[in-house]
């Protein structure tokens, strides 16, 4: 049988949550900051810029 968890614990495993998605950081491009997917990123391509980027790291927000 499944235990009801308390609210307290779910309040604090949503605060773990919102601290490790705060922590995220990604890659935009620098001409339309765009965030850039992985393969865009090892390439060195922005395929909404369809140019040549140099990446800059974001923290989120």
């Amino acid at each position: 049988m499944i235990e009801a968890r308390s609210s307290s614990s779910v309040a604090a495993a949503r605060q773990v949550q919102r601290r490790q998605f705060k922590a995220i950081s990604h890659h935009v491009c620098d001409r339309c900051a765009r965030v850039l997917s992985i393969s865009e990123m090892i390439e060195r391509f922005c395929e909404s810029c369809e140019q040549h980027t140099t990446p800059v790291k974001k923290e989120a927000a």
